[in-house]
């Protein structure tokens, strides 16, 4: 009994049972056909360290669909002893101002069953920091991004044809309502891929010169930060960081993260720009050391 259990657990059959003499009887009914389906226990062990290292994005709701996929999937193991290892915790996330998708399930789940058919949705969306503004979106994919979860998509006109030539971004946890209508996009254009320039994807990048601390040599080389670049040793023991950008806003807010360890040497106009904001800031302070 216990071997059909995890049998009909699995879903590679349906069982059929009944009582014959006495004798309990089982039969599988649409064994023919059915391809026989043995994971390992390394494959269950990464799709759960995926579960651990994703499911922070995601509402509580989808998370408990994703652990209980994993259970069911593990059924198909072919050594039964390991699958209690394999679908244990081992690893986990941490992340300040992580953001509660929780009171957002209902979102998510109308944008992923519109995704398939290019299902044009209403949507009510939040911009900082009280305006509502409305879209008619279609929604292609979800993406995430510094520790956000985000959907990506065309914007569409009353013609049902997108209004721009680069698809929009919006941020799931500012949507207040996303309701699907009876239109379709069709011949919905493909998005462009995540790879290119720093910020924003598909946007034609700028060339740009950072100017690091030598502390910084080994973080930059680890990371990619755009399809071209380079990382330059300088004789004064400073480093430079050569890649494309596509975002002032990104860019210059990531720069500034760095504090007096980085220069922007290129592009000239946003020099200015990080000028302005870091004599901003002193502004504040001043004020600040003014009342004391």
């Amino acid at each position: 009994m216990r071997m059909m259990r995890t049998i009909e657990l699995s879903g590679v059959a349906e069982i059929g049972t009944g009582i014959d003499q006495g004798r309990r009887w089982y039969q599988l009914k649409n064994l023919p056909g059915t391809p026989y389906i043995g994971l390992t226990a390394r494959e269950v062990e990464k799709l759960s360290l995926c579960r651990d290292l994703l499911a922070h994005f995601l509402p509580d709701g989808i998370e408990g669909v994703i652990k209980a996929g994993i259970e069911k999937v593990s059924t198909l193991m072919e050594q039964a002893a390991n699958r209690e290892e394999a679908v244990s915790s081992k690893a986990t996330r941490v992340t300040w101002g992580r953001i509660d998708y929780t009171p957002f399930q209902g979102i998510v789940d109308t944008l992923l069953q519109a995704i398939p058919g290019h299902v044009v949705c209403e949507i009510e969306y939040r911009v900082p920091p009280d305006e509502t503004i409305s879209h008619d979106f279609v929604p292609v994919r979800l993406s995430a991004e510094d520790e956000a979860l985000n959907i990506e998509g065309w914007k569409v006109n009353d013609k049902g044809a997108p209004e721009a030539r680069l698809p929009k971004t919006l941020a799931v946890h500012r949507i207040l309502s996303c309701t699907p209508t009876r239109r379709s996009l069709k011949d919905c254009p493909d998005l462009p891929g995540r790879g290119g320039a720093f910020g924003l994807p598909g946007r034609t990048g700028y060339p740009v010169r950072v100017l690091f601390d030598a502390y910084y040599s080994t973080f930059l080389r680890e990371r990619i930060w755009s399809d071209n670049q380079e990382v330059i040793d300088l004789p004064d023991g400073t480093v430079e960081l050569r890649f494309e950008a596509a975002s002032d806003h990104k860019l210059v807010a990531w720069v500034l993260s760095f504090g007096g360890d980085a220069q922007l040497l290129e592009p000239a106009h946003l020099r200015k720009r990080i000028w302005d904001e870091l004599e901003a800031a002193k502004e504040l302070y001043e004020e600040e050391d003014e009342q004391d």
